[in-house]
């Protein structure tokens, strides 16, 4: 029976973080002895430079605590991300994590090293190509952000373990899996191989960090923080994940990454085999956090025709760039795995999307720094209750 450790925390302050954490691991049975003489991945949620306060990163006095727990206990902390466009050190340098990084003496490794992932066990994805202090760890911590997301619903535990794949890299994967369910097979497919495709095992705990979370059009700067007041830790993702969506009153049925994962049965089946440890769901829910809008069509109908472009014009949410927020730094341009966006041709100061080649994965949208890209309803979207 999964455990998930469920602890109340009500701000980033360091002692209560640490006091919180330490509680996380004592309730689902991890000794913290287990890090003496460790190398100790440490993983946040660092899609781009952006301040603690938008819920946009890990906050980065929650990454200070969990190293700090790490190296109390003789451990060696190594920060392994790999954001969607910047490079790591950029992002490191433009946040808060800085100073933690140089303060604590926290090794950065290069997550543009590589190394297959192979895994027998995965539907179709059974090679993924990842960053090789993957292998080199003893232990991960995976610290995501609960967050929002326009595609997989909510990003939590299984959703961050996307950013073990280097870079834009990671764009170029909604080509291989364009459609929302695609793309959360093609996760619990990435899952599955971290969970259970080392040779040997590496054990991964998850600790996610929903004390400020994310509402609305997450992962990125359209979304707005939301405090839900909570640190959630336990070593199966997809267990976290429920109890996530769970606190935050959202449609578990959407969640295509944990519903889907149950089927997998990554060590877990069904809800009611998550045991909860500490507080209670129902003490911590809040009645109005607020999910993406998404696009429920291909999850709800056949594929054909509605993968043709055409149809996706007519019925999908696109996105558009708003000239009145819209800088020109085409980031959106530098993500577009599908080379749909090209620069301003003058007529307006935005950069021009060819909707045909578009296939709405709305990376774009997630890494606009400006929060400049919105999404518009396709023309006949009503007709499918859009």
């Amino acid at each position: 029976m999964p455990e998930v450790s469920l602890v109340q925390c009500s701000n980033y302050q360091l002692d209560h973080l640490k006091d919180k954490i330490y509680t996380s691991f004592s309730n689902i049975g991890f000794d913290v002895k287990r890090f003496n003489r460790a190398r100790v991945v440490v993983k946040p949620n660092l899609l781009m430079p952006a301040k603690n306060e938008k819920a946009i990163i890990t906050h980065s006095e929650f990454f200070r605590a969990v190293v700090q727990i790490v190296k109390e206990n003789n451990g060696t902390p190594v920060l392994v991300e790999s954001p969607a466009i910047h490079s790591l050190e950029r992002v490191i340098k433009k946040t808060a994590y800085a100073y933690v990084v140089d303060s604590e003496a926290v090794e950065v490794a290069n997550p543009a090293i590589t190394r297959a992932l192979a895994y027998d066990g995965a539907r179709k994805f059974k090679y993924i190509d990842i960053s090789q202090a993957y292998f080199d760890a003893d232990i991960i911590l995976n610290l995501p952000k609960f967050k929002t997301h326009g595609i997989t619903y909510i990003t939590g535990a299984v959703k961050m373990l996307f950013g073990v794949i280097p870079g834009i890299e990671k764009s170029k994967m909604h080509l291989r899996a364009p459609a929302h369910d695609d793309f959360a097979e093609f996760l619990l497919d990435l899952y599955g191989a971290m969970t259970y495709g080392m040779t040997p095992e590496i054990p991964i705990i998850h600790i996610m960090d929903a004390i400020c979370a994310q509402e609305g059009e997450g992962p990125g700067p359209s979304g707005k923080p939301k405090w839900l007041n909570a640190v959630l830790t336990g070593e199966n993702g997809i267990a976290v994940d429920y109890v996530a969506a769970m606190i935050a009153g959202l449609d578990i049925s959407k969640a295509l990454t944990v519903v889907n994962g149950f089927q997998r049965n990554y060590g877990v089946s069904s809800s009611d085999e998550i045991r909860v440890i500490g507080d209670s769901i129902k003490a911590l829910r809040v009645n109005d956090f607020e999910p993406a809008t998404g696009s429920s069509i291909f999850s709800n109908m056949l594929r054909w025709p509605f993968n043709t472009p055409t149809f996706k014009n007519l019925f999908l949410d696109r996105p558009v760039p708003k000239e009145e927020k819209c800088t020109l730094c085409y980031q959106c341009q530098k993500i577009c795995a599908s080379g749909a966006i090209s620069k301003s041709a003058g007529k307006n100061d935005i950069p021009e999307y060819d909707y045909k080649t578009c296939i709405r994965c709305y990376c774009c949208l997630e890494i606009c720094p400006e929060a400049a890209i919105e999404k518009e309803k396709g023309m006949f979207q009503w007709m499918l209750g859009g």
